[in-house]
């Protein structure tokens, strides 16, 4: 508890406030909740309190403090039911963007005087020209509130992540002279932030800052091991390493946490897998011990890659190193302990040989959470809230949710139904009815509720969803006075589900205006409008979401697509170089960029888009494309930038040298690679011949058709050209003579071929070229004849 409060400063305060502060170190919260100002700050919209800013503060502190005992840590406070009442009618005042505080939450008048008091104090801070140091204590007692009000609401909400990223930017600024495990524990607290609000390249960003300020670094390493009773054979098996822990000076666990029994982690029990990994080394197998804050920090990395990857066996592999090194600590904070423990629980039941120890795990850390404070096993409050900010503090609700998810998937429907009604999640409510096939009564359970607490807009929109009926839809928005976001999402939902995406827009849209921070309903508002060729709509969905969060391919793929429908290819082509980057080996979008860089005569861009295709796909070939390059580069165009494509050239060579080893019967590849050279006469020659023994190679009949008749005798003539012009110009080279002469044979050897195979159909269309061809092989007779006789 001290080190929680590390961050006050009791300053000459006056008698009331030294009180308070002394009742935070004893984690006494009635003569916080009980005083006078407790109430005034309650009872008047905007804030009207006899205290100093200080009083104030600790007030505040107390009030989160108590706040995250009876709703996250516990040990839970009973409550009549007036003061439930009391509670539903304060919790309206918490609401944000449209959504709504959970319905579990207890003691909302404790959240509630928190943001009356730091939206005072920070609206002051901000106003007067007070050093940034000496705002530290209120920044951070400022941002926890904030981040403990969004875990308290059923959706993500934009206003609560922009007052917290803004506050970031104060907080950083404020601790920027402190001790470096100041520096640390505040940074980490700002990634668990991120991570909360699923900001992942921010939290990507914030974990590299605590990596670096810390000197600390988290892998992954393989190491011969067996993880099963019988397995012979041992195979690679990943454990934790880390780097820089000692330089940071911390105290040990021991030292800080020492006297806390912590909650233990349960025993398998399975007869065929191990507890845990058993490594070949014996050193391998020694639990390294952590100071409690590197705990935090391998907690903060867990969560991180928890929710930056998809939830695939690959990725719970991946971080079960750090879980296990966490779980086999012998001291440590209670609130990190508890958070490893429901991470650890939650992955293994995804595996049928964990998920009886998972439900048991889970089962306990219920029972320890709701332990009555007066009993003699329960852990006190002030052990219960050390580190706990930098942990990851579990709602009570959540965590009995988690419990009936698990009961689920091992069959135990009506026992966990029981749970969902308790912690009132209908959407589980009605999904447990529907495997009973009971269905009917999840509307009856919900009715019942209505009558007996009143109307909400939660409500409604779960009947909504148990009887697909649309008019509850239209009575919670018309309840809400039309401010519920979670109104008009799950009524565009109701029509999504359908495929009525006109209609589906008209409603996920208006939520969105509401409450823009909602990712799945923009894809959602996206992929309709995509449907139905609403471009504008399109664009303005994905192009949200991609400010909210750049990760992901498909988005900007999206957003490029609408761009390009739009006519607006230059912006498609700068969305599709966003797409690339979270996807570098994806085909198709390497396909869009490069028709849109072509579009927009970005022709490098175009050459390194078809040289990527080149390795992505086996023998890709666009004949359009490689046109419409080639001839901007031999004709010296313009690009996007105003330079000449002529600069381009050596780069296309390049290009088209690969696709034709790709493919080395494409004679046009070859033609096109031959318009390139024309500063070597020899080369295009050369080019010219493989382009003619490619067009004959790969089609044995081109001459029983007139237009592959016509294409080939066209290529004999300009070879037999290129080649008698390239031996007349370079007879006086005696270094060149003898490959000229080769290539002139060669030439003839084509021409004459040529000759014979198109003049025995006489197409009409080739009777003036072979003519021109005939001439030539003449021509090239007399030349080699020359040549021979010299």
């Amino acid at each position: 508890m001290d080190s929680l409060l590390a961050s006050l400063k009791q300053r000459n305060a006056p008698e009331q406030s030294g009180r308070y502060y002394a009742a935070l170190l004893q984690a006494d919260w009635s003569a916080l909740l009980n005083s006078s100002t407790f109430a005034q700050v309650l009872e008047h919209e905007t804030l009207q309190a006899d205290a100093s800013s200080e009083e104030l503060l600790h007030l505040a502190i107390g009030s989160l403090l108590a706040f995250v005992q009876y709703n996250f840590l516990g040990p839970r406070e009973k409550h009549t039911e007036g003061q439930q009442q009391q509670q539903f009618e304060l919790q309206a005042q918490l609401d944000s963007d449209g959504e709504e505080l959970n319905v579990n939450v207890e003691r909302a008048d404790c959240l509630l005087v928190c943001k009356k008091i730091f939206e005072h104090l920070v609206k002051l801070a901000t106003e007067s020209k007070e050093a940034p140091s000496e705002q530290y204590c209120l920044r951070l007692w400022y941002q926890r509130y904030l981040l403990i009000h969004q875990r308290c609401m059923d959706d993500l909400t934009h206003s609560l992540y922009e007052r917290f990223n803004t506050n970031v930017a104060a907080l950083e600024a404020a601790v920027s002279d402190a001790d470096k495990a100041t520096k640390v524990e505040t940074f980490l607290e700002i990634l668990f932030g991120f991570v909360q609000f699923t900001r992942i390249t921010k939290s990507e960003q914030w974990l590299q800052k605590l990596e670096a300020v810390s000197s600390v670094t988290l892998s992954v390493e393989g190491v011969l091991g067996v993880r099963t009773k019988f397995q012979q054979n041992p195979l690679p098996q990943l454990t934790l390493r880390l780097q820089g822990v000692s330089e940071l000076g911390l105290p040990s666990a021991v030292e800080t946490h020492g006297h806390l029994k912590l909650p233990a982690i349960l025993k398998l029990e399975d007869e065929v897998r191990l507890e845990k990994v058993k490594f070949m080394s014996e050193q391998e197998n020694e639990d390294v011990q952590l100071p409690a804050l590197v705990q935090n920090m391998v907690l903060g990395k867990v969560y991180f890659m928890y929710v930056s990857q998809p939830k695939e066996q690959l990725t719970l592999e991946e971080i079960q190193p750090y879980i296990t090194s966490l779980v086999y600590q012998q001291h440590g904070p209670w609130a990190t302990r508890v958070a490893t423990l429901f991470l650890n629980a939650t992955t293994e039941a995804t595996h049928k040989r964990t998920v009886d120890r998972s439900l048991r795990q889970i089962e306990e850390l219920v029972q320890q959470c709701d332990t009555p404070s007066g009993e003699t096993a329960a852990i006190p409050i002030a052990d219960r809230l050390s580190m706990a900010f930098s942990s990851w503090p579990i709602a009570s609700w959540q965590m009995k949710e988690k419990l009936a998810d698990v009961m689920v998937s091992l069959g135990m429907v009506k026992g966990a139904l029981d749970i969902y009604q308790q912690v009132q999640s209908w959407e589980n409510v009605i999904d447990c009815y529907t495997v009973l096939e009971m269905r009917h009564l999840a509307a009856t359970v919900i009715n019942q509720l209505i009558e007996r607490n009143g109307p909400s807009v939660r409500l409604y929109c779960m009947l909504g969803d148990a009887t697909d009926d649309v008019d509850c839809y239209r009575r919670a928005w018309e309840l809400s006075s039309e401010k519920s976001a979670k109104a008009q999402r799950h009524w565009g939902n109701y029509y999504f589900a359908r495929k009525d995406y006109a209609a589906a827009i008209e409603h996920l849209r208006r939520s969105i205006e509401i409450n823009c921070l909602q990712e799945r309903i923009l894809l959602r508002l996206g992929y309709s409008a995509l449907q139905l060729e609403r471009w504008e709509e399109a664009a303005y969905a994905y192009r949200l979401y991609t400010s909210l969060e750049s990760h992901g391919f498909e988005p900007w793929n999206n957003l490029a697509k609408a761009y390009i429908m739009l006519g607006e290819k230059a912006r498609a082509h700068k969305v599709l170089q966003e797409a690339l980057k979270c996807n570098f080996s994806n085909w198709k979008v390497w396909e869009n960029y490069l028709l849109v860089c072509v579009d927009t005569r970005n022709v490098g861009d175009a050459l390194n888009a078809y040289e990527r295709l080149l390795e992505l796909k086996e023998r890709h070939y666009d004949k359009e494309v490689l046109e419409l390059v080639v001839r901007a580069i031999v004709l010296g165009e313009k690009d996007a930038d105003g330079v000449s494509c002529g600069r381009l050239k050596q780069k296309a060579i390049k290009l088209l040298g690969h696709a034709c080893a790709q493919q080395p019967n494409n004679g046009y590849l070859y033609e096109l690679a031959a318009e390139l050279e024309d500063a070597d006469l020899l080369k295009r020659c050369q080019k010219l011949q493989n382009a003619y023994r490619g067009y004959t190679q790969s089609n044995s009949q081109w001459s029983k058709a007139p237009e592959s008749a016509l294409t080939v005798v066209n290529l004999s003539v300009e070879l037999c050209e290129r080649s008698l012009k390239a031996f007349v110009d370079g007879r006086q080279e005696t270094d060149r003579l003898v490959p000229l002469r080769s290539q002139l044979s060669s030439a003839r050897l084509s021409g004459q071929a040529c000759l014979r195979s198109a003049s025995k159909e006489a197409w009409p269309e080739c009777a003036e070229p072979l003519a021109a061809l005939e001439r030539l092989v003449e021509q090239m007779t007399t030349q080699l004849k020359e040549a021979m006789a010299q």
